[in-house]
């Protein structure tokens, strides 16, 4: 292999990189932008919404006045003398000519605004489904592109052999630490039970699956994933829904380390390994809920349980206390 075409073609992944971020950001930019939109489109229905109803209301006291003051006259003369009470009639089918434009007015608000809710609660629904995906994929892609980066250039420059960039390709392009390149048996058999070793879920009898719907999220604040990307929480949950499988099915702490020792070795960093997802839930940084009345209040662990929801799962692992 020439230096220039390996240089050309790291490169080129590099660039196809770059431009996968810059895609996924623009998309999130417009998603961010067509949500305000709609908002601002919701928010001038509603106060259009209230504009009438007040309307409404201003002339349903004026008919009455209007309907008050033609009665008075009415009963202001006698037979010989009857009143002249034109005017106050005027009054009256003019008021209640202006109700009945209100009224009408109130309900094309109305229905504009519930037809217009409707289709943005579809549409959102659309997006969130198309932001999680545009983030899961984009994460993971990147993720292949930054490993395989880091595997071509170690290639050239002498510093791993042809067999470990085979192997680390395997491992980060189809997500798989199968143990070596050659080998193509399944994932569980890198989390088998120890005889020496106790399965992980004898060890976290604190943690259970908690459903999402149980889970009281109206006091949440306001989530800024400044220092921990969305993104990032995708990635974890992907890894954490094989982690749970796995302690299922009577994984140990060893086999579970040994799930990316391929993908350590062609340079991923432990932070992202299926091992640290494993401290991360089910050790000190676990989501913890208390059971209040007839639903589980957050302690820890807004950030995660927004994104859970959002992708569309039903349960997580969590500590329960109290």
């Amino acid at each position: 292999m020439s230096s220039s075409v390996t240089v050309r073609s790291i490169d080129a992944l590099e660039e196809l990189q770059a431009g996968l971020i810059r895609y996924s950001d623009q998309a999130q930019a417009t998603l961010a932008a067509i949500a305000r939109e709609v908002q601002r489109t919701l928010e001038w229905l509603e106060e259009r919404q209230r504009h009438w109803r007040a309307e409404v209301q201003r002339w349903r006291a004026e008919e009455r006045r209007a309907w008050a003051a033609y009665q008075r006259c009415l009963s202001s003369g006698d037979r010989d003398h009857p009143p002249s009470c034109g005017y106050e009639e005027q009054a009256l089918a003019e008021a209640r000519r202006r109700l009945a434009q209100a009224e009408a007015e109130e309900r094309v608000a109305t229905q504009m605004r519930q037809a217009v809710q409707a289709a943005a609660d579809a549409y959102a629904r659309e997006a969130t489904r198309l932001r999680a995906t545009l983030e899961v994929e984009t994460a993971k892609s990147v993720e292949v592109l930054r490993a395989k980066v880091t595997i071509l250039r170690s290639y050239a420059s002498g510093g791993i052999s042809a067999g470990a960039v085979v192997a680390g390709a395997l491992a980060f392009g189809a997500g798989l630490a199968i143990g070596a390149a050659a080998s193509a048996g399944p994932r569980e058999a890198d989390v088998s039970q120890s005889p020496r070793e106790p399965p992980l879920y004898k060890l976290h009898p604190d943690i259970r699956d908690v459903p999402l719907d149980q889970i009281d999220l109206s006091d949440a604040p306001t989530l800024d994933f400044t220092s921990r990307p969305r993104a990032a929480i995708v990635d974890e949950l992907a890894k954490l829904a094989e982690v749970r499988r796995w302690i299922n099915e009577g994984a140990t702490e060893q086999g579970l380390y040994d799930v990316d020792r391929e993908a350590r070795a062609a340079g991923m960093p432990e932070a992202q390994s299926h091992h640290n997802v494993y401290r991360t839930y089910y050790g000190a940084d676990a989501i913890v809920l208390e059971w209040v009345g007839d639903r589980y209040r957050v302690l820890n662990g807004y950030h995660r349980l927004a994104v859970a929801r959002e992708l569309g799962w039903t349960t997580i692992p969590a500590r329960v206390v109290g």
